[in-house]
């Protein structure tokens, strides 16, 4: 048997035979027991939940290794919801137009401010009094976001806002 170490912090063994053909149906990911390094579960179209940690996306499969294997998986056997939140966990989060367009307008009124007070058309202070005003406001928004269902909390915590 093909061994294959993952090192992450925590390095364990998993198989790595047949990753690459592993269906939803014989799967030993689906309702296994948990593995206690940073593991998400995530619930398929089917009710079947998934535990493990994200190790690779594209925007077709999701590959998800726990503590006995790893099985690449299709996305589309997961909701919407659940597929925001696993391009979350992978470090992808898939953020809506209005969000994002919201963080750039607040990135570059920041840097708008910074460059004023740098030609000296306003303080140090000023500048940096309206950029922590700035990022509150980003903060608060996004958190308005998540309230209302805009992005996951996984999103959110992706952003590092």
């Amino acid at each position: 048997m093909k061994r294959l170490a993952i090192a992450l912090c925590l390095t364990f063994v998993v198989s790595s035979e047949g990753a690459e053909n592993a269906s939803v149906s014989n799967s030993k990911l689906f309702n296994s027991q948990p593995f206690n390094f940073s593991t998400h579960s995530y619930t398929n179209h089917a009710g079947n939940a998934v535990s493990g940690v994200v190790v690779a996306l594209d925007a077709r499969t999701v590959t998800i290794s726990n503590a006995t294997e790893t099985a690449k998986l299709p996305l589309s056997i997961f909701p919407e919801s659940e597929q925001r939140r696993i391009a979350a966990d992978a470090g992808q989060p898939r953020v809506p137009v209005a969000v994002k367009r919201a963080i750039a307008g607040a990135e570059k009124a920041m840097a708008r401010s910074r460059k004023r007070a740098e030609k000296g058309l306003c303080t140090k202070e000023e500048s940096e009094a309206f950029c922590t005003k700035s990022a509150t406001a980003l903060r608060n928004y996004l958190d308005k976001q998540v309230k209302s269902g805009a992005i996951t909390p996984a999103e959110r915590k992706a952003l590092g806002l």
